[in-house]
């Protein structure tokens, strides 16, 4: 395989891409093999088209399982519906409107959600959005901030532009954030009505017959840093746990949560599963593997497959798609890899080091302290929490993806293919079966 076709080929496996409706290499798994179990734009679509009040929908998936995707299938549906329904999708990416490496808190996601819509019946108005922003709701809520606290007034607390550069102001400037936070704190009640009513005159200039559906994407990114992870998960919890009434709006919205929250909150979150290789007693799943299989043809073809693997191109792509576990990014990943690798086709040494690198990744990231209770989900297919402790592993090794969840009728989880085969975590299993039969 010549430079220049690798380099194309590479470009076309980049695992932290998400995919348009209409990109050829956009493989609509659920509808063409429901390897995973239900179809997930279907299912979020008509808890929205079925409604008859705003609904308030709470979505979760790893990193790179073909969440953001899906939240674009989802809009598309919604804006091309045959139930009769008109709505307004309106795609809010929390990365570009707040700091992910922090705690949030319920004014940022209020504004980050309000600064959405705006811009978007803006756009369906057809006007300037800089422009028309001047005289809109931030410019209102600037005002109101600067005249409630004097403070806000410094020149350290200045906005250049004034209150349309609010949101993304606060996402940059950590002081100015947290003031921000402060007043509208001690006056709680007064802006969340305002936002109320904005979020009203924004729906009705969508329309009389339009709904407008929210859908925050990317907040599943939220996990700080080493330093401050256990506050910026913490801060997420009290936001949507308890039915998260702050965050329940006049309109359609749907929020991506971390993954970790389904450890902490009772609410019902939508847990987006892997790719189903096996169900949960091991024995094959051919459909799974069949959808993987398309996902690696759609980005590159059979041809280009023989060339890079040689004459055992099908069981090279099958190995890789095992050691995936059904891991979206990790398929596209793995595959990248291979085309990284100078010399085509692969021996058999350059594609084991393909795996034997995640397996070292996985080895760096995961603690001893995880083996136990790791040797535990392999067992019995289930998130156990014993104890803060345990909860803590478990908030980890999800953010990290050393656990994976899949779906037959019920949902169940397993090891990435990596970490079951790290040492400790075999030694681990290995006495954990002694024991149960020491005890039989």
């Amino acid at each position: 395989m010549d430079f220049a076709t690798r380099r194309k080929y590479y470009n076309r496996c980049r695992a932290y891409e998400s995919l348009a409706p209409d990109d050829e290499r956009n493989l609509d798994i659920d509808f063409l093999y429901g390897a995973r179990g239900i179809g997930w734009a279907q299912r979020l679509g008509d808890a929205i088209e079925l409604s008859d009040q705003p609904e308030f929908l709470l979505l979760t998936g790893l990193p790179g399982s073909g969440k953001s995707t899906e939240l674009r299938r989802l809009a598309e549906r919604l804006r091309t519906t045959q139930s009769g329904a008109s709505f307004l999708p309106v795609l809010v990416d929390a990365d570009e409107m707040l700091d992910l490496t922090n705690p949030i808190d319920i004014p940022d996601v209020i504004a980050a959600l309000l600064y959405g819509l705006e811009a978007a019946i803006l756009a369906l108005e057809g006007k300037d959005a800089a422009g028309a922003m001047e005289s809109g709701y931030f410019s209102r809520l600037w005002d109101w901030l600067t005249k409630t606290d004097v403070e806000l007034g410094k020149a350290e607390f200045a906005i250049p532009g004034g209150g349309p550069k609010l949101v993304a102001e606060m996402r940059s400037r950590p002081g100015l954030r947290a003031k921000v936070r402060n007043i509208i704190g001690s006056h709680l009640s007064r802006f969340l009505q305002d936002a109320r009513t904005e979020f009203l005159q924004l729906q009705a200039r969508a329309g009389s017959a339009r709904q407008v559906v929210l859908i925050f994407d990317s907040l599943e990114k939220l996990r700080g840093t080493s330093g401050n992870w256990d506050k910026v998960l913490a801060s997420a919890e009290r936001l949507f746990s308890g039915g998260a009434p702050y965050l329940r709006l006049p309109v359609h919205v749907l929020y991506t949560v971390p993954p970790a929250l389904v450890n902490r909150c009772v609410e019902r979150i939508y847990f987006l599963p892997m790719i189903k290789l096996a169900d949960r007693s091991g024995t094959r799943h051919d459909a799974g593997y069949d959808a993987a299989r398309d996902l690696v043809r759609r980005r590159v073809p059979d041809d280009l497959l023989l060339e890079l693997f040689g004459p055992q191109a099908e069981a090279r792509t099958e190995r890789l798609i095992a050691w995936s576990g059904g891991y979206p990014r990790e398929i596209v990943r793995l595959l990248q890899q291979a085309l990284a690798v100078p010399e085509q086709p692969l021996t058999e040494p350059d594609f084991e080091r393909i795996f034997n690198e995640l397996k070292d990744a996985f080895r760096k990231a995961v603690p001893a302290e995880a083996f136990p209770w790791l040797a535990r989900v392999a067992e019995e297919k289930y998130l156990t929490i014993r104890d803060d402790k345990h909860r803590a592993v478990a908030d980890l090794m999800l953010s990290n993806n050393a656990v994976l969840r899949y779906l037959n009728d019920n949902d169940w989880f397993d090891l990435h293919p990596a970490v079951a085969q790290i040492p400790g975590v075999i030694e681990a299993r290995a006495a954990a079966g002694a024991e149960a039969a020491d005890g039989g």
